[in-house]
Parts: C-alpha cells; structure tokens; sequence
C-alpha cells in the first residue's frame, strides 16, 4: 500500500473511488484504460509489446523509463480533461493506493503530484 498526506485517505484504486482508478481512468475518445495503455507500451527483451494488462503487469520493460513517463502524462491529460476531479484531489489532506508497491507507478503517486502542483501554482498565482 501506498500513502500520501494525512488521514483521512482518499482510496485511489478500484476498491475507492474508481475515477482515481486506473483500471478505470480513460482518456476522452480513447479505447483504453490508463492501466491498459501504459502497460501495452512496455517493450520487453524479447521484443514483445502491445500486451494485455495481465501479461505485461508487474514486469520490468527495457523501454520502463519512458513507459514511466507516459504513465504520468497519462494522469495529466485525464485529469484536465476531468478538472471536477482537481478539486476532489485539491481538497484531500491523503491519497493512498492498496495495491500500490515501491518502484512501481502508483496513481495515488500521480495524483497526489498533480494535487501538489495545482496548489503550488494557485499559491504562485494569489
């Protein structure tokens, strides 16, 4: 499990809210889900790629560096295409992930980032 903040937790996963899921999270005209999508994009060492979540979940791509990239632009975009859910972010004190590991991309990581640099920039703005 990962957490971030303080209590009360917002659960980020499809066992809380499952707009904070990425099992569920798809980008406007898209066919996947964020999970499907960042998972089909690893490369692996013997050249496959494309996979379906379960073949690819959990193992480590040659290409992960950018597949890590792309998992935190994947966030980005879903979530200015969905600002109502800036504001359920903004006015968590705690985002946690129960299937969240160390070393892996976690989206109570993600959201709690661009929870952070929302408030940031108000702060910057005011």
């Amino acid at each position: 499990m990962i957490k971030h903040g303080e209590p009360p937790y917002l659960e980020c996963s499809s066992r809380g809210d499952k707009r904070f899921s990425a099992f569920y999270a798809r980008l406007k005209y898209a066919v996947r889900t964020i999970e499907e999508t960042y998972q089909a994009s690893k490369i692996f060492e013997d050249g496959s790629t494309g996979l379906y979540w379960r073949e690819a979940k959990g193992k480590k791509a040659v290409n992960q560096e950018e597949c890590n990239i792309l998992y935190s632009k994947l966030w980005d975009k879903y979530i200015n295409e969905n600002p109502e859910l800036l504001k359920v972010l903004k006015e968590s004190t705690g985002l946690s992930d129960i299937f969240g590991q160390e070393g892996h991309c976690c989206q109570a990581t993600e959201l709690w980032r661009i929870r952070n640099d929302s408030k940031r920039l108000n702060e910057t703005n005011t």
